[in-house]
């Protein structure tokens, strides 16, 4: 079936989650937003609710007493921390403190998911625009010295779609092109629709959807036939549901 906006069952479902709902703010499980963020479960959880020991990064939007999920903010942002992590080397304690020094002095809830707010690294300390001019102000460190300024983040937003406020509405989460000549194929995550899940542009279906049809069919093209999409939209979403499954 195409995707469908239905009522979240209101057995242990609070306000918040009503809210994010209504809001179409998206919603994710940990496991969901790990597998296609393509990080382990237990880090992604470990970011946002820390250990006995570590405090989590921020405080999760919605109330633990209501379970663990994840906003599509939330989501966006543990990509950008992914990236710093991964492509730039950043401690998390240096990412803690950078989204603690924007939310308390700037009043920047998602520093890492707004297209306003570059961020750049000068030695091994963060800092982000706060204007639309380029006025670098640190987030993080000590603030001892100057060294070479380096964009960040710079791939991951480009992926990333903006509201009228510069926040992040919508991911793209994977493009693939069939062949010389034919149509990009884009798989993207749009909060707005299917609470967030990854859909493949042009057919209304989530990219989970067309890949397990395929699965049960055994034949992408049969799939694409029973659906009604063409058969290159079926193989994108069978690429990127194996992909992200073997990353979980």
């Amino acid at each position: 079936m195409a995707c469908r906006q239905s009522p979240l069952p209101n057995k242990g479902a609070g306000m918040r989650i009503i809210e994010t709902v209504r809001s179409s703010g998206g919603l994710y499980t940990i496991p969901e937003a790990a597998k296609y963020a393509r990080m382990p479960t237990a880090t992604l959880t470990y970011w946002l609710y820390g250990d006995r020991v570590h405090t989590a990064l921020r405080r999760a939007q919605i109330d633990t007493d209501e379970g663990r999920y994840l906003t599509f903010l939330e989501f966006a942002e543990a990509l950008a921390i992914r990236d710093l992590r991964a492509n730039h080397h950043v401690s998390l304690p240096k990412i803690r403190q950078a989204i603690d020094e924007a939310k308390t002095t700037y009043k920047i809830d998602y520093p890492f998911a707004n297209k306003k707010h570059r961020t750049y690294l000068i030695g091994k300390d963060l800092h982000i625009t706060v204007t639309d001019e380029l006025d670098l102000v640190q987030i993080s460190g000590k603030g001892r010295g100057q060294k070479q300024m380096r964009p960040c983040l710079e791939q991951f937003m480009r992926d990333l779609e903006f509201d009228e406020k510069d926040t992040a509405s919508a991911y793209t989460a994977y493009r693939w092109t069939p062949r010389k000549g034919k149509k990009e194929i884009i798989i993207r995550m749009n909060p707005a629709y299917c609470f967030g899940e990854p859909v493949v542009v042009g057919t209304g279906y989530r990219a989970r959807t067309l890949w397990k049809a395929a699965v049960a069919e055994g034949s992408e093209k049969k799939a694409a036939e029973n659906y009604d999409v063409d058969v290159d939209s079926v193989i994108a979403a069978s690429r990127y549901c194996v992909e992200i499954e073997k990353a979980a």
